[in-house]
C-alpha cells in the first residue's frame, strides 16, 4: 500500500549519466497544454481595424468641424450686413462646431440662405459634406455595435467549441471549475443568451483558462506538460529548440495527495487495532518545556488547513516514546515491544492500555502515522491515438479525487551544446548587471527577529523556535495542561516575497545609475544591448566572478532564429539547481528510466561534503494544505534530513537510506557575520529543495536554518521589471545581454484614466483598446500586470476577450497604472509543434542546468567555507529511512 507504484507498460528512453551539466545532461521542457492559436482565435483584427478607422475618421471630422467654427468666427460673424437674428444663429452653429458636432438640417438651411452674401459657397459645401459624412458615420456606428454584439456571441460559442474539441481544455475546465460545463449546457437548454450576465461570466472564466493553458507552461495536470531532451555537443545549430521540432507520445503520472491521506476519513488507522508494521513518527514541531510539559504544533484533524497548538503534561511514558522516536520513524510493533520490555515484571502495562495511550497521542497530533503516497503511471500513447478518441491518457480510474496528475511527453530532439554556451555567455553578462545593481542598492537589512537571539554561544534550534513561537502564536488561548488544543492558527497565511523589479538608484554617480541613464537615453524603439565592454566601463565586477559557484537552473523561453542573428532565449530566472524539477523526479525515473540532473546534483553535494567536511541536511516541511501537498515531493539528494520525521511524503517508500537528524540535535551560533549550524561536532549546511514558501510556523524554522546555508544555494537572478528604476518613462526598451539573452521584454505603462468607465458601452471599450494600441505602438499580444512582480495575465489587444481581462485586473488593484509587456516569442514565432493539436505551435520553456562541470563548482565552494567548527564526537548513525520503512 505505502508508496506502491504500478508497473510502467513502457518507457520513452533514458538519459546518459555523466558530469553534471555536460554531455548527456537532461534539458527539461515545460510545454503549454493548448496551442496559442486556440487562444488567438478569439481575435478579430478586422473588427478592431474598422473600429479604429471609425474612431480616427470621427477625430478627423471633429478637427474639420472646429476649423469650420474658426472660419465662421473670422469671416461671417464680424460682417456688418449680417442681421442680428442671423448672427445669433451663426454663433449657435459656431458653438456646435467647436464642440465637434456636425451641422444639422436647420443649420444647413441657414448657411444655404446666407450663401453668396455672408457665407462663401466653399464653406457651405464643406459643412454639407461634414454633415453627410457624420450621418453615414452614425449608420456605420450602428453596424459596429451589431458587429461587436455578434463578436461577443461568436467568442462565447467559440469557447465552448474549443472545450468540446480539445481534451486538454476540457480536463482543465472540469478540474478548475467542476460542474461549469454542465451548468452552461443547462442554461443554454433553458434558452439563456450568450450575452446574458451569467453566461458572459462563465465565458470569461473559460477564456482565462484557455489563456492559462496556451500562454503559460507551469506544469499543472495536462495544462502544463513536461518533456526531456538530451544536451549534445554534436547536435547541429545553436538554438535551444529548432523550428518545427515535434512533440511525441503522451503519458501521465498520478500521485496521491498525502495531506488528504493524513487528514481526511478514513485516514490513518486507529492505533488500538492497527497492524504492528504501522510506521509512527513524532510531530515535526514539538518542544519539551521544563519542568513538566510538551508543546507541539500539529495539523488540526477537524480543519486540515489549520494548525493547532497542543500542550501535554510530561510523563515517564511520554518521554520514553519521544526518546524512542528521536532518530526517525519506527514500526508500531517495535515501539510497543520496547515499551513493554522496558517496564518489565508485574508493573508492565496492559498492551491494550498502552495502545490506547499511543492512540491518544495520535489523536492530539503528537504522533503521526507515516503515510507514503501511492503512484500510478499510464502507458505511452501516441498523440494521434489520443486525438482520435478525444481522451488523454489516465493512470487508472481511481485517481480522480485526492490525486495530483502530472503529464509528460516523449523526449524531443537534442539541444545543441552551442545553444547552452550562448545561454552561459548571456547569463554571465546578466550576473554582472545584477551585481552592479545590487552594489548600488544594497543596504544593511534590519536584523531578522528570528535571528536576533543567535549569539556566539551554540543554541539548539528547537530552543530558539520555542522562544519565537509564543510571539508567532500570541492569539492562542491559555495552556490548560490537558492535551487539548489551546488555539488554532491558519496554516496558509504566509505570502511569498514577490520580485519587485529594478529599484531606483541610491547613488546618482554609481555604475548602476549610469547604466540606467544609458538605457533611458537609447534612441528609437529598438532593443538595448549591454555587453562586457559597457559593463567594464561602468565598473561592474569582473566577468570571471559573476556567476556563483553552484549549479544553476536557467528557466528560458526559447526564441526562433532571426535573420542576421538575435538572442537565443528570454531569461526568466536563474536559480539554485534541484528545486524546479524536484517533484518530477519520480515520474522521470518511472517513465524515462532515470533523471540525470537529480543524480548529478546528488553527486555534486556529496563531492562538496568530501572536499569541505560539511554535511548537507535537507529540511523537510510537511504539507499543511491540500493544494500544497504536491510541492513537497523531491528526490533524495542528501544523506541526512531534518524537520518532519516522516520522510515518506517527500521521498516515497524507500527513502534512499537517508538518516534523520532531530531538530534538537542541531545548534546554531554566530561566527563573525555568518550563522553556523552544527550537530555532533560537524558543520551543517541546510538545503531546502521545494518551491512553496512554508506556512507559519514552519517559515520561521526555514529562515533560521537556511541562514546557515551557503549563500549560493539560494541564488536567484532575475532582471525584468525595468519600470521601477525608470518611473518617468512610458515605454521601457527591450534589454538584451551580449546579444544572447533577452533580460527584460519591452514594457509600456498604461494610464488607467484613459480606459473606459463602468457605464461605458461595449463599442466604446473596443474603441479605447484599438486607439490605445495605435497610440502607444503596442504589439497585439502581451502580458498585463498590475505592478512589478505581479502575476502576468496574457492579453490579445485585438480580441473582445481583452475587455474582461482589463476589467478584472483593474478591480483587483484599483488606481495606479497597468504594465503591458510584449509577448516573447510572439505566437507566430513559436518553434515547437504538437501533433495532439494537429501540428499547431505551442509555447514552451526550457530548464537548462548550468554550470557543466560540477566538480569545478565544488572546488570553488570548498575554498569559501569557513573551517571554524569546534571538534566533537562523530555523528551518531540515526535511523535510516530505508531500514525503518521496509515493513
Amino acid at each position: 500500500m505505502g508508496g506502491e507504484r504500478t508497473p510502467v507498460p513502457g518507457t520513452a528512453g533514458g538519459t546518459d549519466s555523466g558530469p553534471g551539466g555536460g554531455e548527456g545532461a537532461a534539458v527539461l521542457l515545460r510545454i503549454a497544454g493548448m496551442p496559442l492559436a486556440a487562444w488567438t482565435s478569439a481575435g478579430d483584427p478586422d473588427l478592431f481595424g474598422r473600429v479604429r478607422d471609425h474612431a480616427r475618421a470621427e477625430e478627423g471630422r471633429t478637427v474639420r468641424a472646429r476649423d469650420l467654427a474658426e472660419r465662421l468666427g473670422a469671416d461671417v460673424v464680424p460682417r456688418p450686413d449680417l442681421a442680428a437674428g442671423d448672427r445669433g444663429a451663426v454663433l449657435a452653429l459656431r458653438r456646435r462646431l467647436h464642440a465637434g458636432h456636425a451641422p444639422g438640417a436647420r443649420e444647413l438651411d441657414l448657411l444655404d440662405r446666407l450663401s453668396g452674401r455672408a457665407v462663401t459657397t466653399g464653406l457651405v459645401d464643406e459643412a454639407r459634406a461634414l454633415a453627410d459624412e457624420t450621418e453615414r458615420a452614425h449608420t456605420e456606428r450602428a453596424e459596429l455595435e451589431r458587429a461587436v454584439a455578434d463578436g461577443h456571441r461568436r467568442v462565447a460559442a467559440l469557447a465552448w467549441d474549443l472545450t468540446r474539441t480539445h481534451p486538454v481544455l476540457r480536463d482543465l475546465v472540469e478540474s478548475a471549475a467542476p460542474g461549469l460545463l454542465a451548468d452552461v449546457e443547462r442554461r443554454l437548454a433553458c434558452g439563456e443568451s450568450w450575452t446574458g450576465r451569467s453566461l458572459r461570466k462563465r465565458t470569461a472564466c473559460v477564456w482565462r483558462l484557455i489563456g492559462r493553458a496556451a500562454a503559460k507552461t507551469t506544469p499543472r495536470g495536462w495544462a502544463g506538460q513536461l518533456a526531456t531532451a538530451p544536451l549534445l555537443t554534436g547536435a547541429p545549430g545553436d538554438l535551444l529548440i529548432a523550428p518545427g521540432t515535434t512533440l511525441g507520445a503522451l503519458a501521465a503520472g498520478a500521485t496521491e495527495n498525502v495531506h488528504l491521506v493524513r487528514s481526511r476519513p478514513p485516514g490513518p488507522p486507529d492505533l488500538r487495532t492497527a497492524e504492528a508494521g504501522t510506521l509512527l513518527a513524532p510531530a515535526p514541531l514539538h518542544f519539551t518545556e521544563p519542568p513538566c510539559s510538551v508543546r507541539a504544533y500539529v495539523v488540526d484533524p477537524r480543519e486540515p488547513g489549520r494548525l493547532r497548538h497542543v500542550v501535554l503534561r510530561r510523563t515517564r511514558v511520554l518521554d520514553t516514546v519521544l526518546r524512542l522516536l528521536a532518530e526517525g520513524p519506527c514500526p508500531l510493533g517495535t515501539l510497543e515491544k520496547t515499551l513493554l520490555g522496558m517496564a518489565g515484571g508485574a508493573k508492565a502495562p496492559d498492551p491494550a492500555v498502552l495502545r490506547g495511550f499511543l492512540q491518544h497521542l495520535h489523536t492530539v497530533g503528537l504522533l503521526q502515522v507515516c503515510a507514503p503516497p501511492r503512484f500510478r503511471y499510464s502507458a505511452w500513447t501516441p498523440p494521434e491515438a489520443a486525438t482520435a478518441r478525444g481522451a488523454l491518457p489516465r493512470p487508472c480510474e481511481d485517481t480522480d479525487g485526492g490525486w495530483f496528475l502530472d503529464s509528460y511527453r516523449a523526449p524531443v530532439a537534442p539541444v545543441p551544446a552551442a545553444a547552452a554556451e550562448r545561454v552561459r555567455r548571456g547569463l554571465r553578462v546578466a550576473a554582472r548587471i545584477a551585481a552592479l545593481r545590487d552594489a548600488d542598492t544594497a543596504t544593511a537589512p534590519p536584523p531578522a527577529p528570528e535571528l536576533a537571539g543567535i549569539t556566539e554561544q551554540p543554541r539548539p534550534v528547537s530552543e530558539i523556535l520555542a522562544t519565537l513561537l509564543p510571539l508567532a502564536d500570541a492569539d492562542a488561548d491559555a495552556d490548560d495542561g490537558n492535551g487539548k488544543d489551546n488555539g488554532r492558527r491558519p496554516a496558509t497565511t504566509v505570502r511569498p516575497h514577490r520580485y519587485q523589479g529594478w529599484p531606483v538608484p541610491t547613488d546618482p554617480g554609481s555604475g548602476y545609475a549610469r547604466l540606467l541613464a544609458h538605457l533611458a537615453a537609447a534612441p528609437g524603439p529598438g532593443p538595448v544591448d549591454v555587453d562586457d565592454a559597457l559593463l567594464d566601463a561602468l565598473g561592474a565586477p569582473p566577468a570571471d566572478d559573476a556567476l556563483p559557484p553552484w549549479p544553476l537552473d536557467c528557466l528560458l523561453r526559447p526564441l526562433p532564429s532571426i535573420r542576421g542573428g538575435g538572442p537565443v532565449a528570454v531569461l526568466e530566472t536563474a536559480s539554485a539547481a534541484g528545486v524546479l524539477d524536484a517533484r518530477f523526479t519520480d515520474g522521470l525515473h518511472a517513465l524515462y528510466g532515470g533523471h540525470h540532473n537529480a543524480d548529478a546534483h546528488r553527486a555534486f553535494l556529496a563531492a562538496v561534503e568530501r572536499r569541505t567536511g560539511v554535511r548537507f541536511v535537507e529540511l523537510l516541511v510537511p504539507p499543511l494544505a491540500e493544494r500544497a501537498a504536491n510541492a513537497v515531493r523531491r528526490p533524495v539528494t542528501t544523506r541526512w534530513w531534518t524537520g518532519d520525521p516522516d520522510p515518506t511524503p517527500y521521498y516515497g517508500r524507500s527513502g534512499g537510506g537517508a538518516h534523520y537528524l532531530p531538530l534538537d540535535r542541531i545548534t546554531v551560533r554566530r561566527s563573525g557575520p555568518r550563522i553556523v549550524a552544527e550537530a555532533d561536532g560537524r558543520r551543517l549546511v541546510p538545503v531546502h529543495h521545494a518551491t512553496r514558501t512554508p506556512a507559519p510556523p514552519y517559515d520561521l524554522l526555514l529562515r533560521v536554518l537556511l541562514a546557515a546555508g551557503h549563500p549560493a544555494g539560494s541564488h536567484l537572478l532575475r532582471l525584468d521589471g525595468l519600470d521601477g528604476a525608470l518611473p518617468g518613462h512610458t515605454r521601457l526598451p527591450r534589454l538584451t545581454a551580449a546579444g544572447e539573452l533577452v533580460l527584460a521584454p519591452a514594457t509600456w505603462r498604461l494610464d488607467r484614466t484613459r480606459l473606459w468607465g463602468p457605464g461605458d458601452d461595449a463599442l466604446h471599450k473596443v474603441r479605447v483598446l484599438a486607439l490605445l494600441r495605435s497610440a502607444h505602438g503596442l504589439p497585439r499580444h502581451g502580458f498585463l500586470r498590475t505592478a512589478p512582480g505581479a502575476k502576468p495575465v496574457p492579453v490579445d489587444l485585438e480580441a473582445l476577450t481583452a475587455v474582461p481581462v482589463v476589467d478584472r485586473l483593474c478591480a483587483q488593484r484599483p488606481g495606479g497604472e497597468l504594465l503591458f509587456e510584449e509577448m516573447l516569442p510572439a505566437p507566430a514565432d513559436l518553434p515547437l509543434r504538437d501533433p495532439l493539436h494537429g501540428g499547431a505551435a505551442v509555447a514552451a520553456q526550457v530548464l537548462l542546468r548550468l554550470p557543466y562541470d560540477i566538480a569545478a563548482a565544488a572546488d570553488a565552494l570548498a575554498h569559501g567555507v569557513p573551517q571554524d567548527v569546534p571538534g566533537g564526537p562523530p555523528a551518531s548513525g540515526g535511523r535510516t529511512t530505508g531500514a525503518a520503512i521496509a515493513h
